[in-house]
């Protein structure tokens, strides 16, 4: 199974030079959680989450319309061709601790998106045999949690709060 087959192609993106507020609007409309950043010859150099317009907004005090993606963006990004075999994408995203992985071409111009969700969606059984093992694909995403594992630390009681009375 390539990576072609299961990307979506119809992506939306944006310039480093957005604001988050348009970066959030397009979001909402394209009901995704990421955008590839791009340069003027449509290369991705960057992403973008939802997470991090939100921690950059709690982090400052300034409007969406005045902040841009370039201020608060992932620099450098992972990418993929559409040709490439699935179990690469997953090995990518794996070593890279994120969900997803731009699709570009063979000149490096976006083309599309692949997440750990599209991948997910296709882990089946194929006349018995897996043709993309649940094992793998649950094995990649444990790699992408693993930082979220070690912010969390160990398990704590919770903390009583009594008030006076």
């Amino acid at each position: 199974m390539n990576v072609g087959d299961l990307c979506i192609c119809d992506v939306a993106a944006v310039g480093r030079q957005t604001s988050l507020a348009r970066a959030g609007t397009l979001m909402r409309r394209f009901n995704v959680g990421a955008l590839p950043v791009i340069d003027r010859n449509d290369r991705p150099v960057g992403m973008i989450t939802d997470r991090d317009i939100a921690l950059a907004l709690a982090q400052r005090n300034g409007l969406p319309s005045e902040i841009l993606v370039d201020e608060v963006m992932t620099e450098g990004v992972a990418t993929c061709e559409a040709d490439d075999d699935v179990r690469e994408a997953l090995r990518i995203m794996g070593r890279e601790q994120v969900h997803r992985l731009p699709v570009v071409d063979d000149r490096g111009q976006l083309e599309g998106i692949i997440s750990i969700d599209d991948v997910i969606c296709h882990a089946v059984d194929v006349d018995g045999g897996r043709e993309l093992p649940y094992v793998q694909v649950v094995e990649t995403q444990c790699r992408i949690a693993q930082h979220y594992r070690a912010e969390t630390g160990p398990a704590r009681e919770p903390v009583s709060r009594s008030r006076g009375g």
